[in-house]
């Protein structure tokens, strides 16, 4: 999910340069609060922008996809957001490619399987801000232009040790209103370690509890990184299983972002 300063930055200009040229940019430019210190929603009246690739691997074939997506902080404690997603073909449709395009986001669902991604609104709160300790609530909206309307409601968490490492944990309910109607418990579990001030990763996990159409436990595994390059500017990635539990990872992917801020 998108994740931003606890603190406002100090202004910057940024020009939009390919990552690479970016690193090779002046050793004085100023990097971002470190990863694991930054609050679950946006600075009051800051905006942040995605745009991201993703390549998904299904059995016999390798396929693209593009996330696109935005929010906006109405307040410093509630965040508004609205994503979507372009397949560019029909492996990458079926595949929901962009999905691994949104990095630090294993909580996806209701993408449908036309070339545009269900369009999907978010609201968070956090409604508590402590040092070491957040807490808050989630809801989204998968819209019904393929397949059906989706409502998740969740309860995201970070507990934060000094500017070293975070756990993000996320308690997610899904209903799909498909036919016949799909419904999940899921559990995010993401530990992120502060490698130097610009630069994190860490393992990404989790369990999804099927509580229609029989029950199941599906288990993703991935790993991400990221590196801030200005105040304004991060790089994401992550590679990621989407289920390990049952002895069938054969459906996997990559993918890889930009996150763009202003206040």
């Amino acid at each position: 999910m998108i994740k931003t300063h606890r603190m406002r930055p100090r202004p910057s200009i940024f020009g939009a340069l390919p990552f690479a040229l970016v690193l090779s940019a002046s050793n004085g430019a100023l990097a971002a609060e470190p990863w694991v210190d930054r609050a679950i929603t946006l600075p009051r009246h800051d905006w942040a922008f995605n745009f991201g690739v993703g390549v998904a691997h299904v059995p016999g074939t390798m396929a693209p996809g593009f996330n696109i997506e935005g929010a906006y902080a109405v307040t410093r404690a509630i965040e508004l957001g609205l994503r979507t997603g372009v397949r560019v073909n029909p492996e990458s449709r079926a595949s929901a490619a962009d999905v691994y395009g949104r990095p630090f986001d294993t909580e996806t669902y209701g993408t449908g399987t036309d070339p545009i991604a269900n369009p999907e609104f978010h609201i968070r709160g956090r409604i508590v801000d402590a040092p070491v300790f957040e807490l808050g609530l989630e809801g989204r909206v998968m819209s019904a232009f393929s397949q059906g309307l989706g409502l998740m409601f969740g309860v995201p968490m970070a507990i934060h040790f000094g500017r070293d490492a975070r756990f993000d944990i996320g308690v997610y309910v899904l209903v799909l209103f498909y036919d016949p109607i799909r419904s999940l418990v899921s559990i995010s579990v993401y530990l992120w370690l502060q490698v130097i001030n610009r630069f994190w990763l860490g393992p990404m996990s989790g369990a999804r509890m099927q509580t229609s159409n029989g029950s199941r436990t599906d288990v993703p595994l991935g790993f991400g990184f990221g590196y801030s390059v200005t105040q304004a500017f991060d790089f994401k990635a992550q590679f990621l299983f989407r289920e390990v539990a049952h002895g069938t990872a054969d459906t996997w992917g990559f993918g890889g972002g930009i996150e763009v801020r202003v206040e």
